[in-house]
């Protein structure tokens, strides 16, 4: 069976808008989970947001 690529998980940050690429963690399967960054490397806020929904999330 061939390798098929994982999708990489971006997050905003809802204070300053930066995308920051997910942080991979490997599950059992062999395969990753996405998990947005402790805090946000331009302002240092904390709360992100999948660019998957950001559009939903923005008010």
């Amino acid at each position: 069976m061939a390798h098929s690529p994982e999708k990489l998980v971006q997050y905003i940050c809802t204070h300053c808008q930066v995308t920051h690429a997910g942080t991979p963690i490997h599950v059992s399967s062999g395969d990753h989970r996405f998990e947005p960054p402790e805090t946000c490397g331009a302002c240092g806020e904390a709360e992100f947001v999948s660019a998957d929904n950001w559009i939903h999330s923005h008010q």
